[in-house]
């Protein structure tokens, strides 16, 4: 026996409310119409729901037997319907699933280019996720994101990358510091320093690109968790430290105390575009070919 979902509808509204005329009322329809129904309901099941007389309604002891089932049922098909409308408003608003690195947002090239998504295409809904490269070129590559810009050459040979931008390694620090003379800094000039660094395994090729001239030059390296932030550039004013890293620029209220020159010894940071070498969705596909046209 198979029973309509619409009639444990209407057993759960009616033991809620004990009452035929209140839940007739919640569920807009009429109250003869409803006690029918659940007449009904009882006949299919071979049982009575409800003791009923002239004044109050009450469930019966197969009612109550039955009330928590029935719930379960209902919670279920509101499962069931709010997946069914969350599937058809993705197929409404297709999904773009986009990696977006720490700091990438100094790329003016790559805050540009994100807007270009969205105005070019509208209906395309674009979530993005946070995260280091290595970890959001592993989730391009197991399908968990469509896209990703990636800073360092973090290579994954079942992706495909475009150049975004590139960005010169700088020298960081104190506006009296000796280096603050030097027109362009090499890594020879770091010998007996401390450079702040940020965790290898967070990005290790990009730890290499950016420390590893300096550590072979006699430089100690020393890791400081708030890299690139305001705080890191305060550690650096303070501790008479240095920094080496690339697009940031000190804030206004920092420039008297803090000088920035450029440092030979590394080649340019690459933002790249990454994706997987097989179909993608039509939503990565067109970002994909509009990224393309936007660099050429």
């Amino acid at each position: 026996m198979r029973t309509d979902s619409r009639l444990i509808q209407m057993f759960v509204a009616v033991a809620d409310t004990l009452s035929f005329t209140r839940a007739a009322e919640t569920l807009h329809v009429a109250q003869p119409w409803l006690s029918s129904q659940i007449r009904k309901l009882e006949t299919q099941l071979g049982f009575e729901l409800f003791i009923r007389d002239s004044r109050n309604v009450a469930l019966t002891a197969q009612g109550n037997a039955l009330l928590q089932s029935a719930r379960t049922v209902m919670h279920s098909l509101n499962d069931f319907h709010l997946c069914a409308s969350m599937l058809r408003r993705q197929e409404e608003q297709p999904l773009l699933r986009m990696g977006l690195p720490p700091y990438s947002h100094l790329f003016a090239e790559r805050v540009a280019l994100l807007d270009r998504f969205a105005r070019l295409l509208p209906k395309i809904r674009i979530e993005t996720v946070v995260g280091w490269s290595p970890e959001l070129v592993e989730k391009v590559a197991n399908g968990s994101l469509d896209l990703a810009f990636t800073v360092g050459d973090v290579i994954d040979p079942a992706l495909e990358y475009q150049t975004i931008a590139r960005a010169p390694c700088s020298l960081y620090c104190r506006s009296d510091d000796a280096l603050a003379k030097h027109d362009v800094v090499r890594s020879g000039d770091l010998k007996g320093r401390t450079v702040l660094a940020f965790e290898r395994a967070l990005n290790p090729p990009l730890h290499d690109q950016l420390f590893n001239a300096a550590a072979q030059a006699g430089a100690t390296l020393r890791v400081d968790h708030e890299m690139m932030s305001d705080l890191w550039l305060q550690h650096i004013l303070d501790g008479d430290m240095l920094g080496l890293t690339f697009i940031r620029k000190p804030p206004a209220y920092l420039l008297d105390r803090m000088s920035m020159r450029p440092f030979a010894d590394v080649d340019d940071v690459r933002l790249r575009l990454a994706r997987r070498r097989s179909a993608l969705p039509p939503a990565g596909e067109q970002c994909w070919r509009i990224a393309q046209d936007a660099l050429s």
